[in-house]
């Protein structure tokens, strides 16, 4: 099996003591409208932390430090095999400057999460405990 690795991110303000959702654009391919963590692909010679921080700055603006590992999980998109690679990331930022891949960002409590998120993120997140967490 031949899947391509994701980094993903759970994105936490603990002043505000939220985290904050993005949702994608209604006509992107890979989950159109839905809310997500920021996050994307690894680029070639590029560790994991490095990415995920580089993701978030290109979805986001936001300056986060990936404090540790949460999960792995290996899903599917458009029928091809993923590995998503999930981090607790931290932020004292609250401003989001989002790029066109999202319409929408939220900072949001554990039951607003638990509302917006829908699929393979909302069972992954229950599965692997991310809202036993404190935020």
């Amino acid at each position: 099996m031949q899947a391509k690795v994701i980094v993903k991110s759970l994105i936490l303000n603990r002043s505000l003591k939220k985290v904050l959702l993005i949702r994608r654009s209604a006509d992107d391919e890979e989950g159109g409208g839905t809310w997500e963590s920021a996050g994307g692909k690894v680029e070639e010679n590029e560790s994991l932390e490095d990415a995920i921080v580089r993701e978030i700055s290109e979805e986001t603006c936001l300056n986060v430090s990936p404090e540790r590992l949460l999960y792995a999980s290996l899903g599917e998109i458009n029928g091809q095999k993923h590995i998503f690679i999930v981090y607790l990331c931290v932020t004292d930022e609250t401003k989001v400057i989002l790029s066109r891949e999202h319409t929408e960002c939220r900072w949001v409590n554990k039951d607003d999460c638990k509302g917006m998120l829908i699929g393979e993120i909302a069972e992954d997140f229950i599965k692997y405990g991310v809202y036993e967490l404190e935020w």
